[in-house]
C-alpha cells in the first residue's frame, strides 16, 4: 500500500530573510511612533516618539500632556489588568467642580472623582465631600 503523503524537505530561513523581517518591523514601528497627536488641553502637537503624552481622558477621549486632574478612585474607573490595578485618568474639564477632591492637588499621579463614580453608591462618602 502506498502512502498518500509526499515527504518534503524542511525549509530553513536564511539570515537574509531574518534581516528582512526585522527591518520591516523597525519600519512599521517607526511609522507608528512617527504619528502626531495633539494634546486635548493645549492643542500642542506631539509625536509618539517624544513620549510626552501622559494620559488619555475617560470623559472627552483626548490624549493629554497637561490639564490632567488625576486618576479616578471610584469603583467604575478601577480595573485589574494582568494583576495590576489600573485607574482611568481624567482631565480637569471633565471632572465635577463641586467635589473637594477635584479642587486640590490635581495632576499626574493624583486622585480625582468622575461624575459617574460620584453618583455611584459604592464610592466611599469620604471622597464625595462637596464644597
Amino acid at each position: 500500500m502506498k502512502c498518500c503523503f509526499v515527504k518534503r524537505s524542511k525549509v530553513k530561513p536564511t539570515n537574509e530573510s531574518k534581516t528582512r523581517v526585522y527591518s520591516q518591523r523597525v519600519d512599521l514601528t517607526d511609522t507608528y511612533l512617527g504619528e502626531t497627536i495633539p494634546c486635548g488641553t493645549c492643542n500642542v502637537v506631539f509625536s509618539l516618539k517624544e513620549d510626552k503624552l501622559l494620559a488619555f481622558c475617560g470623559g472627552c477621549d483626548k490624549f493629554m500632556h497637561c490639564g490632567i486632574a488625576g486618576s479616578c478612585i471610584g469603583p467604575n474607573c478601577t480595573h485589574v489588568i494582568n494583576g495590576g490595578v489600573y485607574r482611568q485618568t481624567w482631565c480637569k474639564k471633565c471632572v465635577p467642580k463641586t467635589v473637594i477632591i477635584n479642587l486640590e492637588n490635581l495632576g499626574p499621579g493624583q486622585s480625582c472623582l468622575c461624575q459617574e463614580c460620584l453618583d455611584d453608591p459604592q464610592t466611599p462618602s469620604c471622597y464625595k465631600r462637596k464644597i
